[in-house]
């Protein structure tokens, strides 16, 4: 059916572009992440939140905060000068929720205890490499394995053909350049696509250069604690994609794939700058601190396509990828050290950097296997296949006294290099019933884990492997009830084996963490029920969810060994449940209602509650109400038109500590506008937050009290960017 409708509107949009291009406006995305295959939306058991390269472009998106920033029940995370952390999904958040580009699970998160010196991060993607943005709203490990626990991420590269205009032998250029004025950054990427007969490639091209993210602007110009302005910084980043494919014959195809991102992030680190006193045990005092950051990401890929037709399979599909990420945190800072009782290497006064590195090299191997069959009338697409990834984690730190060589040591590493192997294998069957009517999606999969730890000097506890397997499946329906309503339902399971961080972490300053290597996998079910509709002039979903967790891992205070001081690790919890709704719609003004010609409206309203079941408490990851409203015009040709989207958060009080200060709610207005005054040229331009008002997310303000400085954790204040793109 999907591929019946898919195929009638691009004849219909090839023969009669300008008539029939605002009521195709409407028709069903095309979606990959909720079934590995390509799937109308409508046909689709769970909600899918799909955002593309023109979406992006249209909202002048800078990375990928901006590109998910108005997806219902979904926010991307930050965490200062790191940046991007990842994404909360329905109150799912860090490990919990996995990211993948191109079928490539992207590194696990990695803070220390959140101490501010180091960071591995899933953020090292460009984003105007990016074809597409899906969203798996749910568990998802039947198909994407371990740290699909709250949903999955699915980000996809473009291919020469995304950029190729006509069918034949041909070259492609893009010239975009832009500009952001929060961040004061410049920003240009080329592309390159041609084919040659049966040889098609693609080469992309990014550099960018700006400063600090400004918060709102009028907090207080001091260092230390109490600074309220951001902390001034320089980046730069530089990102190339390279991609080729060869049509060997009807049959086969391949693929070879280069990808390099690189980001340096150097601040001047005025917030930084005071003096910690431990009373009779002595003092630090930090003066001219400085960050100096490095991040990146290297991939080398190659595939292959095999179109069978045989009793066995129609399609092979296999890629084999090595991806080795790498972060380099150098903290550097004139510090003066009183230490009466020689517990911190005695007293010192100078410059030391406290270098922190981290690697992350694995190597993946993938095969997907499809198959259509026709039983009895009824179409059913089999897909099955396995994945199989193998990681090395090493951290390598150290202590730098620049005036007193004699004191250098190695840093803490707080957890020991890793080996971790992870391998699944999945049978998924997608079934027209009833002269398709009604579609039925099951899968099966069981996953295998193992982390093996090295023996570290330096670490009190041994340490022992850890193995965790899984059998995850999903049971999801469509009905049809005509071509403009269905109904859908889905009960989906998911798993996450403990990271390496949670397994062996351990540390002995300030707080006693003791690691626990027994920790289960984390287990979660969701329940999912949903109405869809459209017709020639609107369209909409109506969602509804229950998510239940078990074996949540959770820190759990311990009694010390030391009277001076806590002690914790971490434990399995019973029982965490999420539940809320979501609703998003389309409406074509002019043909709905006799508006304007080319006006239409967007609106998208998420709700979610979450708790602790046995501890009564709330989950600081789950978001307040949302709710955003869109109004925009396209003129007749498409070569002019805006979009005004209003974004309107409720406040959050329920947090899990009490004294956990308010997150204010807030309105902000976003204005963004296209021009092509000819063919081929197209200048953009966006205000945001144009009434200048001063918010915080809930995310800025988790785990913050009223006597923290909350102005140095505040959002921009008015701000505004502009790109012009040229293709020829």
């Amino acid at each position: 059916m999907y591929k019946r409708s898919i195929l009638s509107a691009s004849i219909i949009l090839a023969l009669t572009p300008t008539a029939h291009a605002k009521e195709y406006a409407l028709l069903d995305e095309v979606v990959v992440s909720a079934t590995r295959t390509e799937q109308n939306k409508t046909d689709v058991s769970a909600s899918i939140e799909s955002v593309s390269s023109q979406d992006m472009e249209k909202r002048l998106s800078s990375d990928l905060k901006d590109a998910v920033q108005y997806t219902p029940g979904v926010q991307a995370t930050t965490s200062g000068r790191f940046g991007l952390s990842g994404f909360n999904i329905r109150g799912m958040d860090g490990d919990r929720v996995q990211i993948v580009v191109d079928g490539v699970a992207q590194s696990t998160p990695f803070n220390p205890g959140g101490g501010g010196t180091q960071a591995i991060y899933p953020n090292m993607v460009e984003i105007d490499t990016l074809k597409s943005i899906e969203i798996n709203k749910g568990p998802s490990s039947t198909l994407y394995g371990s740290n699909s626990l709250g949903g999955t991420v699915v980000l996809t590269t473009k291919d020469p053909e995304d950029v190729l205009k006509t069918d034949g032998d041909e070259h492609r250029f893009v010239v975009k350049t832009g500009y952001t004025s929060d961040d004061e950054q410049f920003k240009n990427t080329l592309t390159w696509a041609m084919r040659e007969g049966d040889l098609e490639t693609l080469l992309i091209g990014t550099y960018a250069d700006g400063h600090e993210t400004e918060t709102f602007g009028d907090g207080d110009d001091i260092e230390g604690d109490d600074r309220g302005l951001e902390n001034p910084a320089d980046k730069d980043l530089s990102n190339v994609l390279a991609k080729a494919y060869y049509q060997v014959n009807d049959a086969h195809r391949i693929g070879l794939l280069f990808e390099r991102y690189n980001y340096k992030y150097d601040e001047n680190r005025l917030s930084g700058n005071y003096t910690l006193s431990m009373g009779p045990a002595g003092s630090f005092t930090y003066d001219n601190a400085q960050s100096h950051d490095e991040s990146t990401r290297t991939r080398y890929g190659v595939n292959h396509e095999y179109q069978a037709n045989n009793a066995i399979f129609d399609k092979l599909f296999w890629q084999l990828n090595y991806q080795t990420s790498k972060t380099v945190n150098n903290n550097v800072s004139y510090v003066e050290i009183v230490d009466p009782s020689n517990r911190f290497g005695g007293n010192y006064a100078g410059d030391r950097s406290r270098l922190r590195q981290a690697k992350d090299d694995n190597i993946q191997f993938d095969v997907q296997f499809d198959k259509l069959l026709d039983i009895s009338g009824s179409s059913h697409e089999l897909t099955y296949g396995a994945n199989y990834k193998h990681s090395d984690f090493e951290l390598n730190n150290k202590d730098i006294f620049l005036d007193d060589p004699s004191k250098n040591k190695a840093g803490s590493t707080t957890i020991p290099d890793a080996k971790v192997v992870q391998w699944g294998v999945y049978l998924q069957d997608n079934a027209f019933l009833l002269n398709e009517a009604l579609v039925i999606n099951a899968g099966i999969r069981y996953d295998k884990f193992e982390a093996d730890p090295s023996t570290d000097d330096g670490f009190t506890s041994e340490h022992v492997k850890n193995n965790n397997d899984a059998f995850t499946g999903k049971l999801g329906a469509v009905y049809h009830f005509n071509k403009n309503l269905s109904t859908f339902a889905q009960v989906s399971q998911g798993f996450k084996a403990p990271t390496v961080e949670q397994l062996y972490y351990e540390y002995d300053t300030g707080t006693i963490f003791v690691p626990n290597s027994d920790l289960e996998a984390e287990k979660s079910t969701s329940y999912e029920i949903g109405f869809r509709g459209k017709n020639e002039h609107t369209k909409f979903e109506l969602t509804g969810f229950i998510n239940d967790y078990k074996d949540f891992i959770d820190s759990q205070e311990l009694v010390s060994s030391d009277p001076n001081k806590d002690s914790e690790t971490l434990v399995n919890r019973d029982k965490v449940e999420i539940r809320g709704a979501e609703f998003s719609s389309t409406v074509l003004l002019d043909g709905a209602f006799g508006a304007p010609t080319g006006t239409y409206t967007k609106l998208a309203v998420s709700y979610a509650e979450g708790e602790d079941k046995k501890t009564g408490k709330h989950l600081d990851s789950v978001a307040p109400l949302t709710t955003v409203l869109g109004f925009g015009y396209d003129n007749l040709g498409y070569n002019f038109g805006g979009l005004a989207n209003v974004t309107l958060v409720d406040s959050k009080d329920k947090w899990s500590d009490e004294d956990n200060v308010t997150a204010s709610g807030y309105g902000i207005l976003d204005l963004t506008m296209y021009y092509m005054p000819v063919e081929d040229l197209t200048l953009r331009a966006g205000l945001f937050n144009a009434f200048d008002r001063k918010y915080w997310t809930y995310n800025d303000l988790k785990s913050k009290d009223s006597d923290d400085n909350l102005d140095f954790h505040s959002q921009p204040g008015r701000n505004w960017a502009i790109t012009a793109s040229y293709e020829f």
